[in-house]
């Protein structure tokens, strides 16, 4: 008998949240594609995964492009 678990480390809420540039509309689309547009469940799943007390959450810089004519 194995009782081998195996995890999934490539969560992809996660992972989309991370790489996300404007973190509110990605919640929104997130919630939307995994949690049928319940914000309320993907907050729990994210205070479930430790999101908000993890030190994954490295705020990137903004930089704003400009257009040269």
């Amino acid at each position: 008998m194995n009782n081998l678990i195996h995890i999934n480390f490539n969560d992809s809420v996660l992972t989309e949240l991370n790489n996300a540039v404007d973190i509110l509309s990605s919640k929104k689309t997130v919630a939307y594609k995994y949690f049928n547009g319940n914000i309320v469940e993907l907050e729990k799943y994210l205070n479930d995964a430790n999101y908000y007390n993890s030190s994954k959450i490295l705020a990137n810089e903004a930089t704003q492009l400009e257009l040269f004519s």
